[in-house]
């Protein structure tokens, strides 16, 4: 956060000197503002397992003095428990389905790029807890340490049903009281609602 520029002064003094009139120098330097890239990432909505289509939404803000110079490039790591189907965002030269996604145009101090979405189906055995990281890089940003974001994301277990059908002995014509043992069995990692 340096002013656009700084005066250096220094003075030398002693030796036994008796002009001390020109005993200081004076230095101006201009200050160069700085890009410095900052990333938001959130989750919309609650996620479910099996659940096709969630998002989440990257935010790439500069937060320094500066215009961005050159590439900037937005990478996302999707955890187990996610498969990454989407990624897009308006000015943003994505691959598919997950990135990175990467544009070149300038970006002022204190403003933000249109956001990215990534869409994700969540696994039918997805874990109870997701977290998603990403991070920005280059636009010929100094400070790397503020360039990642994680969103974690709680999952709903769901039941999965199964029924089985037993019987003891043959049956035989004519047979009453026969009878079939039926076992419903959740296999899956949440209860029966």
């Amino acid at each position: 956060n340096a002013p656009a520029s700084l005066t250096n002064t220094a003075t030398v003094a002693g030796g036994g000197e008796a002009n001390t009139a020109n005993n200081s120098a004076s230095d101006p330097t201009t200050i160069v503002p700085v890009a410095d890239l900052t990333l938001s990432k959130t989750h919309t909505g609650s996620f479910t397992q099996g659940q096709s289509g969630a998002t989440y939404t990257l935010t790439v803000t500069n937060s320094g003095t500066g215009p961005t110079i050159g590439t900037v490039t937005v990478t996302d790591t999707v955890p187990t428990g996610l498969t990454a189907t989407a990624i897009a965002g308006t000015g943003w030269t994505c691959a598919q389905p997950a990135g990175p996604c990467t544009r070149s145009d300038a970006l002022i101090a204190a403003a933000s790029y249109p956001a990215l979405t990534l869409t994700v189906n969540v696994a039918a055995n997805a874990p109870a807890s997701v977290t998603n990281t990403a991070s920005v890089a280059g636009g010929g940003e100094t400070n790397t340490a503020n360039n990642s974001a994680s969103d974690v994301a709680a999952v709903t277990q769901v039941a999965d049903l199964t029924l089985a059908s037993t019987h003891t002995g043959d049956f035989t014509q004519g047979q009453t009281g026969a009878t079939y043992t039926l076992t419903v069995t959740n296999s899956g990692t949440g209860p029966t609602i």
